[in-house]
């Protein structure tokens, strides 16, 4: 159907284009050779047909319409967090010293967006960082999910995003009562290797004897497993903890195997081949195998007992500080931390498996 004079229209611009469809409208007339020429207003292009129509519907219809902004002016996470502070400070009850220092906190936990266009962040990219947290309190991670939103608030009516993508993740954290973690006894942990072939029981043993944060285990990359020397380089949260060799026992080492895929980008995915969310997991995962097992334990237990087991089997303090990504207070080992893989996988091998 034609569309009625004035209206406007979406053209098709060919191939090779990302937005292809363009809404253009008349902007006057000049005249060429003597014959008078419509001339075009290009307001917006999209990928979609039915996105260009339905943008030119509403601008006919006087519905207000987001106005088109090359992607080069969009403004990243950083400037939109700086300018949101910005305005805050301008207000009639600025923040304290102290809440712009819980700010800051909170906006660096969300380092690796900071140069990402606003616009162009997805769920998943704040899932990750929730996810990255649920071993916080509940004031950190509410003041990681508050900035963010805030940001998001300010950024939609500025125009910069339509929705608060922050609402739409889940938030976990570890409450007063969580924070008290229990190891698993040497009974729950011959249980688990007699257990060993019931499906991710492996996965707490993994942990157990690795001393990985379940967000760490979770975004193991393949790339990043050697598995003849024995090691994996992950980790995460603090300036000791973020890549860091971590030797594989040789108990544990079919089950990285297991896991492993060449074509995957990360050896425990989603299936989408993604990272596997943590709130996701512990729901659908770890809370069924605590009810298959009879126990009762968090995520976060499998490391107080790779702790316990470390201690108990007198592994160095140094190696385990350095397996476990614990700051080294100590100035002379401070100095020297770069242990071999080879002398890690050494010393973890220490740790002896129950008998079956």
């Amino acid at each position: 159907m034609r569309n009625p004079n004035g209206y406007g229209s979406v053209i098709y611009l060919g191939k090779g284009r990302r937005k292809p469809y363009a809404v253009r409208v008349t902007n006057g007339y000049k005249e060429v050779n003597g014959r008078f020429r419509q001339q075009y207003k290009y307001l917006a292009y999209f990928e979609k047909s039915k996105d260009a129509n339905m943008y030119l519907a509403n601008y006919n219809s006087g519905q207000p319409v987001k106005e088109h902004v090359s992607l080069l002016k969009e403004p990243t996470f950083k400037e939109v967090y700086e300018s949101w502070l910005d305005y805050k400070k301008s207000r009639k009850k600025p923040p304290s010293a102290s809440t712009e220092r819980n700010y800051k906190i909170a906006y660096n936990r969300y380092a690796e967006i900071h140069n990402k266009k606003i616009k162009n962040i997805q769920v998943d990219d704040i899932q990750k960082v929730a996810d990255s947290l649920v071993d916080k309190s509940v004031s950190s991670v509410t003041m990681a999910k508050t900035v963010v939103s805030q940001m998001y608030e300010y950024a939609i009516k500025r125009r910069y995003v339509e929705t608060n993508i922050v609402n739409l993740c889940d938030w976990d954290y570890t409450d007063s009562a969580e924070q008290a973690h229990i190891p698993f006894s040497d009974d729950e942990i011959q249980t688990l290797w007699e257990q060993k072939d019931l499906l991710y029981v492996d996965i707490i043993l993994i942990m157990i004897y690795t001393g990985l944060r379940m967000s760490e285990f979770l975004e193991i990359e393949n790339e990043n497993i050697h598995f003849d020397e024995q090691y994996v380089i992950c980790g995460k949260k603090t300036a000791a903890g973020t890549d860091r060799i971590v030797p594989i026992h040789s108990a544990i080492l079919p089950f990285f195997k297991r896991y492993y895929k060449k074509s995957n980008k990360y050896l425990f995915p989603n299936t989408k081949g993604r990272v596997y969310y943590y709130t996701l997991f512990k729901n659908t995962i770890w809370n069924r195998l605590m009810t298959d097992l009879q126990m009762e334990h968090t995520p976060h237990d499998t490391r107080h007992t790779f702790a316990t087991l470390a201690d108990r089997y007198h592994m160095d303090d140094l190696c385990i500080k350095l397996i476990m990504g614990h700051s080294v207070s100590d100035l002379t080992k401070g100095t020297y931390t770069h242990k071999l893989p080879s002398e890690l996988l050494a010393d973890l091998q220490k740790i002896e498996i129950p008998k079956l």
